[in-house]
């Protein structure tokens, strides 16, 4: 992608705003008619007073004779679509009953688009997996219209069609981006990711300072700024250069093991546990002052389950296996890792669900892992909530309903791989503020940008970064790997190298931005220094005379905060006293 328009899009679009305006006409379905402002397809409907979200009234959907038979809405060029515009749908269903031998059942929203020739394109909106009766769940995501657009239908699919539901509370809402999106994440940064912290300085009489210097490092971020490492390279001293560059070059703070940790990874054979290179790294990363996430306990997508759990076929023995896997894991690493991704892509893979008959086996996954590892934050962890909007209502529904069962999570992992042809920064935006209206932090678990183009690459990751850091909910983000060699995808790599590793201009960018742009570090005389903004972290604060250390001071930033320093005894014989406010 050429560099200059990978700006011009990018600077077009951070921030957004949304309109206000509503454009399907009864979304409410308050109105004493359907038709004209919904359409039918392959089944009956109603209005009903008996169930409804809000208001009085919801549409109920009955008869339904295909997986795309259901509720629909058309809107052309006159209803105020455009080719270019992005738009918002939302919604809310529940269920009326199950089809039979199901315990739930997967909701779809599809955008057909129509365009000028007549040809058609099916898009899939959003994905509500797990849906059940009983209550209303919300639906939807974000879209780009294409060009030469004519007329879009927006609809329902549900695979099987003899499940019936009830809708109400539609919107579409145009995305507006905000032009001055750069100055705005900024301002945000400014404000959510630094405090104030004056030092005051008063001295005894007869002390002169003119020879006394104070300088401030910070020693680590609030922030979790990370990677991604592979277990093996870290534990084979041929590879110690690639563990030095993550020290020395990265200067990481965070790390999480790849694969080394994963069900299949560590127990291909039953009871043959494969932990070696696992624990030495772990124990490496945490003598370096690392902290480490752990990736994952179990992943509910069949292929990525050992072949021995594949094979399990009675319920109860199943249920065993999951629990000795969450109680063998916690013994070995209780203490020592942070986060836990529980269930990896539960929204993805529902091979648990199945194969245990429990649709809430997750949440007992849950409830396990905190008795076993009281101190590890558990987190759910899954993709096309960033990159693409097809799963980030779902993830934010997920989210709460696991909060309103009082379960311990703790946070959202967001993976976020992304190809740069598709990256639209008001569209990413409207996803992060979507999930974090769980309540939740938002951790990007997984990042990586596909592009052959470094140059391009540079810019984007500049520009992803900032909308992260500049995003209050987001409290970390975990590259996928980094060097050409060892990443799942090599186009996505900051460094190239075989015998060693070198920093492309991507990387460059990285390590400016992480190292450098967003940390506070300075020295001068020792004075009194108010009005300052610094970044939240771990601060070591140090008081010279004539380059020799009298005092060190070490320091958390999490708020405004003050440090007071009294300079006593004689200039030969100096005393420091301490008081932190």
């Amino acid at each position: 992608m050429d560099i200059i328009l990978v700006q011009l899009l990018i600077a077009g679009t951070l921030v957004l705003g949304v309109t206000g305006t509503n454009l399907l006409t009864n979304g409410d379905f308050e109105g004493p008619k359907l038709w004209p402002h919904w359409r039918r397809s392959g089944c009956s409907w109603a209005i009903s007073t008996t169930e409804y979200r809000g208001g009085a009234q919801s549409v109920s959907i009955t008869g339904r004779s295909a997986k795309w038979s259901g509720l629909g809405k058309v809107l052309n060029i006159s209803d105020g679509i455009a080719a270019g515009k992005i738009y918002a749908f939302s919604g809310y269903i529940k269920l009326g009953n199950l089809a039979p031998a199901s315990s739930y059942h997967k909701v779809e929203v599809v955008v057909r688009h129509k365009f000028n020739d007549d040809s058609l394109q099916y898009v899939s909106v959003s994905v509500q997996p797990f849906a059940q009766p009983g209550s209303w769940v919300e639906i939807g995501g974000d879209f780009k219209l294409p060009n030469n657009i004519k007329e879009i239908k927006i609809y329902i699919q549900i695979a099987e069609p003899e499940v019936n539901y009830f809708f109400d509370d539609a919107s579409l809402v145009e995305l507006v981006p905000d032009m001055n999106w750069k100055a705005t994440a900024d301002n945000n940064i400014y404000n959510n990711r630094k405090v104030n912290f004056d030092i005051i300085t008063h001295k005894e009489q007869g002390i002169s300072l003119s020879d006394f210097t104070i300088e401030v490092e910070q020693k680590r971020s609030e922030f979790g700024h990370g990677t991604a490492v592979r277990a093996s390279l870290w534990a084979d001293p041929a590879y110690g250069f690639y563990r030095d560059f993550v020290y020395n070059t990265l200067k990481s703070e965070w790390a999480v093991i790849e694969n080394a940790l994963k069900w299949r990874q560590m127990e291909w054979t039953e009871g043959k546990l494969k932990f070696d290179d696992a624990n030495a790294t772990i124990d490496d990363l945490l003598s370096n002052g690392l902290s480490v996430r752990g990736h994952n306990i179990v992943w509910g997508v069949d292929e990525r389950i050992p072949n021995w759990v594949q094979a399990i076929m009675d319920q109860e023995v199943m249920k065993a296996a999951i629990y000795k896997r969450l109680s063998s894991t916690a013994k070995l690493t209780k203490g020592r890792l942070v986060h836990w991704d529980v269930n990896n892509e539960v929204l993805h893979g529902d091979f648990f669900e199945r194969k245990t008959g429990n649709v809430d086996i997750t949440m007992d996954m849950f409830r396990n892992m905190s008795v076993a590892d009281p101190n590890a934050k558990l987190f759910i962890n899954d993709y096309a909530v960033l990159s693409s909007g097809t799963y980030t209502t779902a993830i934010t529904n997920q989210a709460k309903a696991y909060l309103a069962a009082g379960l311990p999570l703790h946070g959202i992992g967001v993976q976020n791989h992304l190809q740069s042809s598709i990256i639209d920064i008001t569209q990413l935006k409207y996803r992060l503020d979507k999930m974090a209206e769980a309540g939740l932090p938002l951790w990007i678990t997984e990042m990586s940008i596909n592009e052959t183009n470094v140059a391009t690459k540079a810019y984007l990751i500049e520009d992803i970064l900032n909308l992260c850091f500049g995003h209050n909910a987001v409290k970390g983000v975990m590259l996928w790997g980094f060097w050409s060699e060892a990443i799942w995808k090599p186009n996505a790599a900051l460094a190239t190298g075989i015998d060693s590793i070198s920093l492309n201009e991507a990387g460059r960018r990285y390590v400016n931005l992480v190292n450098t742009v967003w940390r506070t570090n300075w020295s001068g005389a020792l004075q009194t220094y108010t009005d300052k903004r610094y970044f939240k972290g771990d601060y070591s604060i140090r008081v010279k005379k004539d380059g020799v250390t009298l005092k060190t001071i070490e320091v958390n930033l999490p708020s405004k905060s003050e440090l007071v320093l009294t300079i006593g005894g004689t200039n030969a014989s100096p005393t420091i006293a301490v008081q932190i406010n």
